[in-house]
């Protein structure tokens, strides 16, 4: 016996709106889901690569992160040795503040040479069960 494919679809569709109406749509919804989960020892930070249009590092003098909000500062001091690191590979630390599960958060990276902003980017931040992770908001920029 042959099933006609408008068949199929509707089946398809039928499991896929049961699955949407179970899910919970209350806030603490994404808490209860990261009971129990098994999460790497190691954080992983979000970070921004700021390159030149023949694609290499770009050494900036500073940066910020900004919490768009409020206004309030994220970054925090870097060991010389870890920014000239960073200078080195145009890599620079999107910092984003405690965030509680499931809250995201608007910030703003400013890239400095001589004291002067030569770049900047939005990002919104969010934080899932073990994890910071990035909504939006490119990781590469192009310094032109």
């Amino acid at each position: 016996m042959k099933f006609p494919n408008k068949s199929i679809l509707l089946i398809t569709l039928s499991i896929l709106t049961m699955f949407l109406i179970s899910c919970k749509s209350d806030d603490d919804s994404i808490v209860d889901e990261c009971e129990g989960s098994v999460c790497p020892d190691v954080a992983i930070g979000l970070f921004v690569y700021i390159v030149d249009v023949n694609q290499e590092p770009v050494a900036l003098d500073s940066y910020e992160v900004i919490d768009i909000e409020n206004g309030e500062v994220l970054t925090t001091p870097i060991p010389p040795a870890l920014f000239e690191q960073y200078q080195l590979e145009g890599k620079y630390q999107l910092e984003t503040g405690p965030l509680e599960i499931g809250q995201k958060r608007d910030i703003l990276f400013k890239g400095y040479i001589d004291d002067i902003e030569v770049i900047s980017s939005n990002y919104k931040v969010g934080r899932g069960c073990c994890q910071i992770g990035l909504s939006s908001g490119d990781v590469t920029l192009v310094l032109e």
